[in-house]
């Protein structure tokens, strides 16, 4: 297991082409890269898995596939610390026998033969990953473009995430401060996984 540390915050799509020319990336990103992310969530008929609080994916990233689970964690301000597992699979299948090694102990057990798809997510991913002195941080910032879709229903996503990969996580406070001296960003305690399950609520019929 890993624990990730992440501050999430929305924005309008109007600044997604401003926060791309930030002056703050020249002055502290090393390298940036783009590319696409296909994820499909599952769960059971009767969400055992979020009621668990905890989220399950296949993600599809360069013709390969991650399983991952991730737990709830803690969350604030859009300051978020969870537990994450992730594995590499061979096909876009879930590893059921994987997901059991890993299920923390203390959660309640789910249903692993009902689980099935209930929405996905597609969207660009743009990174920069920034080194950050002033507080001895690595931070990757990611941008992310795109749609959260159920059948044919499907909400936008608009939003940055600053994971800490080393260092002291004051560095993403203090990053996003920068940040929205010029771009419009709000700090969001939601997670995709979340917004799918949201989206399904919202569809009375599904």
């Amino acid at each position: 297991m890993s624990l990730e540390t992440e501050l999430k915050l929305s924005l309008p799509e109007s600044q997604i082409e401003p926060l791309k020319r930030h002056p703050f990336w020249l002055k502290y990103s090393c390298s940036s890269y783009i590319f696409h992310l296909g994820n499909t969530y599952y769960d059971t008929p009767d969400m055992q898995l979020n009621r668990a609080k905890v989220a399950l994916r296949i993600r599809e990233k360069n013709g390969r596939y991650y399983q991952t689970l991730k737990t709830k964690g803690e969350s604030f301000n859009g300051l978020t610390r969870r537990g994450e597992w992730e594995w590499l699979v061979a096909e876009p299948e879930l590893d059921i026998e994987g997901l059991k090694k890993v299920w923390p102990a203390h959660l309640p057990e789910v249903d692993t033969h009902a689980l099935k798809p209930l929405f996905s997510t597609d969207f660009d991913r743009m990174c920069w990953e920034i080194h950050y002195p002033q507080f001895e941080a690595r931070v990757e910032a990611a941008l992310d473009v795109g749609w959260v879709k159920v059948g044919g229903n499907r909400s936008p996503i608009c939003e940055l995430e600053l994971e800490l990969l080393e260092g002291d996580e004051r560095a993403l406070e203090e990053i996003a401060r920068e940040l929205s001296k010029s771009i419009e960003l709000i700090p969001s305690d939601k997670s995709k996984a979340e917004r799918g399950v949201e989206l399904i609520a919202s569809m009375p019929d599904y």
